[in-house]
């Protein structure tokens, strides 16, 4: 199964790029459905069909969903809901209210990983392509499976014995309620599901990210911060459709100088993301709704080709042995006035870029190692381990005690 995940800016045209990937995808005869995952979602206004929160057939070979919380919560979540309604009943919230309240944060980003993990499995689907929130969302998504993997590992475990203490002594003699051993495997099951998300979108072979993207300032410097985070986080950014370009053969002074401002910031795009993978779509003369614009723009951006076609499998993570040194590369294409921290705890490597940090689960051969050093090289951050038989020699004077974090910026 293909995932093709669009992102971009707010107002770019998202919503009209990934609609006219999926349209033209099931006129190939690929099995296509398309989720929206924007709470503000404009999907059936841009399709000009009503979509809701279950998965409905649009045409032969397509269907849709935008993802709806309130339903998710009343079909999918019940469990959890239940609890979290009772709960804040028992703190004197009305129903319905506290029904309204019982969403916590990040349910709506998991129903939509979610649906990815179950059209997998299920084998439904050859293609899901994903029209995503602004950029600030979608990496808020993309970026989930690996908070909540750290919030399960540290907070959960501990949460549940004490919850099974308090069940058992104070638990009998208080009214508020506490929750129920089904809540906690259902919260328990989440974290498997999310590492099962987690394997197949950061597959290149599975999932591309596309960035869309307006030759603007304000957007190529939106979407240039956009792909190093994608990076850092370890999805494949496999190319760049440069949407609402002003044909050069428009005549007349104002399109004149709309067209030299324009000259240049596709000349930055192109040098900016090149070896991506460009694709372009002309500015319509038209706004595009329905399916007979979506069409001329599944044209102007891909011509006969196959929209599911895959643009590169690049990994944006590499490990290899360089100089005595094990060295792990994560790919961050562009130079960003922010502060980069490095630090190592366990097994595990944090990397923070501004108010972004990602954790990598080292393997067995770079665990109790110290880093050497890191440098920027060509759009690669290369981060440098002691070598193997250095590291074993210091694994063995360190012995089995716990060693503090080691950073380094």
């Amino acid at each position: 199964m293909r995932v093709i995940i669009y992102t971009g800016k707010g107002g770019v045209g998202k919503t009209s790029v990934a609609a006219a990937t999926a349209l033209r995808a099931a006129a190939k005869g690929h099995r296509t459905v398309i989720i929206s995952t924007d709470a503000a979602h404009s999907l059936s206004d841009s399709l000009e069909f009503q979509l809701s929160g279950k998965v409905t057939q649009i045409a032969k070979n397509l269907d849709g969903i935008e993802v709806d919380i309130q339903y998710e919560l009343e079909n999918r979540w019940k469990e959890i809901q239940a609890y979290l309604s009772d709960f804040l009943a028992s703190q004197g919230m009305d129903a319905v209210t506290a029904k309204e309240m019982a969403v916590f944060p990040g349910m709506e980003l998991m129903s939509a990983l979610f649906y990815i993990e179950e059209f997998h499995k299920e084998k439904r689907y050859d293609v899901v392509v994903m029209d995503t929130a602004p950029t600030a969302d979608t990496l808020r998504l993309l970026a989930f499976p690996d908070t909540a993997n750290w919030y399960f590992d540290r907070l959960f475990h501990m949460l549940r014995n004490v919850i099974r203490v308090a069940r058992a002594t104070v638990g009998k003699f208080m009214s508020t309620p506490l929750p129920t051993d089904k809540f906690l495997k259902d919260i328990e099951s989440l974290k498997e599901r999310l590492a099962y998300v987690k394997d197949l979108l950061s597959d290149p072979e599975v999932t591309s990210v596309r960035l869309v993207i307006n030759p603007e300032k304000m957007v190529i410097s939106e979407t240039q911060r956009a792909y190093t985070y994608l990076c850092l986080y370890g999805y494949t950014v496999e190319s760049v459709i440069v949407n609402r370009v002003v044909p050069e053969d428009y005549a007349g002074q104002y399109f004149d100088i709309k067209l030299q401002e324009q000259r240049k910031y596709m000349a930055a795009i192109d040098e900016a993301f090149s070896p991506l993978k460009m694709l372009k779509a002309n500015l319509m003369p038209r706004e595009v709704l329905g399916r007979k614009a979506l069409d001329k723009l599944a044209d102007e951006i891909f011509g006969d080709g196959d929209p599911t076609e895959v643009y590169s499998r690049e990994s944006p993570m590499g490990m290899y042995d360089e100089d005595g040194a094990s060295v792990l590369a994560l790919k961050l294409p562009f130079p960003m006035n922010q502060k980069l921290e490095l630090y190592t705890r366990k097994d595990d490597l944090m990397v923070q870029l501004g108010a972004f940090k990602k954790s990598i689960t080292l393997p067995h051969s770079m665990t109790n190692k110290k880093i050497l050093g890191a440098a920027m090289d060509d759009g690669w951050l290369r981060i440098r381990f002691e070598g193997e038989e250095h590291g074993k020699g210091k694994a063995r004077k360190r012995g089995r005690g716990r060693t503090a974090p080691r950073k380094t910026s």
